[in-house]
C-alpha cells in the first residue's frame, strides 16, 4: 500500500531544518596571545611569544562547534594556577572571547577547559624580566 505524505508531515519527520547549524564532532579551537583586542579580533605577537614583566597578556578564543556552556581560560604561572576566567558561549555557531592577566616573570601557560572539563588547546609563553634601557 502506498501513502501519500504531505509537506507538512514530511517537514515534522524531519530530523533537522534548513539554516539549523549542523553539530560538530569536535569543536574547533583557536588560541592566540596578544596584547589587545581590536574589532573583536587580537592584534597578536610576532614571534617568539616572549613578553616582559608588568605587562598584560591577552588570551584570545575563536570556537566553533561548541554548543551552550562555560569555557574557561586557565592561567598557570611557574606550574601554578593564578586564575580561572569564566567564558561564556552559545550556539554551535563561531564564538569569540577572551581573558586578560598581567604577567610577571617566569613560564606561562594558558588552558582553554570545555564545560566537560576537556582541554581544548593550551599555549606557552615566557615572560622575560624587565631591564631599563631596553
Amino acid at each position: 500500500m502506498f501513502v501519500l505524505m504531505t509537506g507538512l508531515v514530511y517537514i515534522l519527520s524531519s530530523s533537522s531544518f534548513a539554516g539549523e547549524p549542523a553539530p560538530s564532532p569536535q569543536p574547533e579551537v583557536e588560541l592566540v596571545l596578544g596584547y589587545t583586542v581590536k574589532d573583536r579580533r587580537i592584534v597578536a605577537v610576532d614571534g617568539d611569544n616572549v613578553f616582559i614583566d608588568g605587562e598584560t597578556v591577552v588570551a584570545w578564543t575563536q570556537v566553533a562547534g561548541f554548543g551552550w556552556g562555560i569555557m574557561q581560560h586557565v592561567w598557570y604561572h611557574d606550574g601554578v594556577e593564578v586564575a580561572r576566567h569564566d567564558l561564556p558561549v552559545g550556539s554551535s555557531r563561531r564564538w569569540r572571547s577572551w581573558s586578560r592577566q598581567r604577567v610577571s616573570e617566569g613560564l606561562w601557560q594558558v588552558e582553554v577547559i570545555a564545560p566537560d572539563g576537556q582541554v581544548l588547546r593550551q599555549e606557552s609563553f615566557t615572560v622575560a624580566a624587565w631591564e631599563p634601557g631596553c
